[in-house]
């Protein structure tokens, strides 16, 4: 019969296929969870960074005291220096660093899945006063997920209000072996 031809594959090429796809799959997966992570690690960063920023000009726009610190889950300060568990920025209007529900409440950021955050010297808050400056020490956050020191990044600010970020690792510690 003329135009009737049998299709198929035999299990040879069946086998042959699959090999090469088992085999740009085994390097492919790699990467892509490499990507995932320094996509989460990035996000989580670009975050707290954007929340910084933002209570800077705040600060310096309206002239008052507004501050950044690890929240809870009913917008309140944590007492704690984690700050992977969220944190909220407020208008602190009385200057005792701590959230009263008659202060304004200007971002509230939500738990960060597999990443600590955790601060230098356990610092629980960050000021920033009229001028744009953040008295007190300088101030780094460190962010570690699984993967170690090695891909740790840094969001820092500095006494001035500038507000760095790094990525590329560091020396590990106790909060990011």
């Amino acid at each position: 019969m003329w135009g009737i031809t049998k299709q198929g594959f035999t299990v040879l090429e069946l086998l042959v296929a699959m090999a090469i796809v088992a085999i740009l799959l085994a390097a492919g997966v790699p990467s892509f969870k490499n990507y995932s992570w320094n996509l989460r690690m990035r996000t989580a960063m670009d975050s707290l960074r954007t929340d910084l920023v933002l209570a800077r000009r705040h600060a310096i726009s309206l002239n008052v005291d507004t501050v950044v610190c690890p929240g809870t889950g009913d917008n309140t300060c944590s007492d704690k220096a984690n700050w992977q568990n969220g944190w909220i920025v407020f208008t602190d209007l009385n200057g005792d660093h701590l959230r009263q529900p008659t202060e304004p409440l200007l971002s509230q950021a939500s738990a960060v899945d597999f990443v600590t955050i955790s601060s230098t010297r356990a610092r629980r808050y960050i000021r920033f006063n009229p001028s744009g400056f953040a008295p007190g020490s300088n101030l780094t956050f460190l962010f570690c997920d699984p993967r170690g020191a090695r891909y740790a990044g840094r969001v820092t600010v500095s006494n001035s209000g500038r507000i760095r970020q790094q990525t590329g690792g560091g020396k590990p510690t106790s909060n990011c072996p």
